[in-house]
């Protein structure tokens, strides 16, 4: 027995010094690998805490430079079209305040809009004839200029308010013009209905609507304050309305069915001489560019 045993120890010596070596050697990588940075045991496809907080150099440098040229291109272009823009109101818009302030006229603003109004509510003067100058004149599209008492006399002859007794003139934006200070601009759109009769019964009551373009109006005024000048009825856009374009008398009377008999007091037509221009001359074009460049188109 004691032959086997030490046999036995004998052959089992070996193994437990090479189990004893590799223990070893085990306990000695365990603590290398305790001694290295925690970094280190990171696997390839876990980035460190410390490289996950760096940004990436080349793309946050590119992105930050991009962001700061976008924004100085666009502070460029702003700051450039408010330079245009402050560049063309100072050479095209008028100071109209300032224009007025230096007229030398001798009645205010004011108070030229206040004598406007007075002689629009005495029927255009002619029901207070002493509002308007001696050598005063009455202006449309068509007709005059007429002198005072012709202007009288058609007014006279013509009241609209027979025929029409829901007239509303609807006066609106009275302003003195700055190149002529002694002149007032206001504007007017005419609706009613035509539920009497006109000139003395002549023309019968059609219960037709009038519903006018907008118009521009004037009154041009001596330093005494007696209106010298009446214009009416100039149509600021002929897509208004029911008139067919006209203003004045003429687009009330062609509207209620007794328009009169001549071209001036019908809606525009082209005429064969005006079309045919256009087809052969290039005219439209031609405005068309024109127009562009008034508005700063190409």
């Amino acid at each position: 027995m004691s032959i086997a045993f030490s046999v036995s120890a004998a052959a089992a010596a070996p193994a437990s010094r090479a189990h004893t070596a590799s223990s070893r050697r085990y306990d000695e990588a365990v603590a290398a690998r305790a001694r290295k940075p925690a970094s280190v045991l990171l696997s390839p496809s876990s980035p460190s805490k410390s490289s996950a907080r760096k940004p990436k150099r080349g793309v946050g440098l590119s992105a930050t430079t991009t962001e700061t040229e976008t924004e100085t291109s666009a502070e460029a272009s702003t700051s450039e079209s408010k330079a245009k823009f402050d560049a063309f109101c100072a050479e095209q818009m008028v100071d109209e305040a300032a224009m007025l302030a230096a007229s030398s006229f001798a009645i205010a603003p004011s108070d030229l809009i206040a004598k406007t109004k007075a002689i629009l509510a005495a029927n255009n003067g002619a029901e207070n004839p002493a509002l308007l100058a001696s050598d005063f004149q009455f202006v449309a599209p068509v007709v005059g200029p007429l002198p005072k008492e012709r202007f009288l006399e058609a007014f006279a002859g013509f009241k609209i308010e027979e025929g029409f007794p829901d007239a509303k003139f609807n006066y609106y934006a009275f302003r003195v013009d700055p190149f002529e200070p002694s002149r007032v601009w206001y504007d007017t759109r005419f609706v009613g209905v035509n539920s009497g009769d006109l000139v003395g019964g002549n023309l019968k009551a059609t219960g037709k609507r009038v519903e006018a373009p907008p118009q521009a109006c004037s009154m041009r005024f001596n330093a005494r304050g007696e209106c010298e000048q009446l214009t009416v009825g100039y149509v600021m856009d002929k897509q208004i309305g029911n008139t067919g374009g006209l203003g004045g008398v003429f687009g009330i009377l062609y509207t209620i069915g007794y328009g009169l008999p001549f071209p001036e007091a019908q809606p525009w037509q082209k005429s064969v001489q005006y079309d045919l221009f256009q087809k052969v001359s290039g005219f439209s074009s031609e405005l068309q560019k024109f127009v562009k460049g008034l508005s700063g188109g190409d």
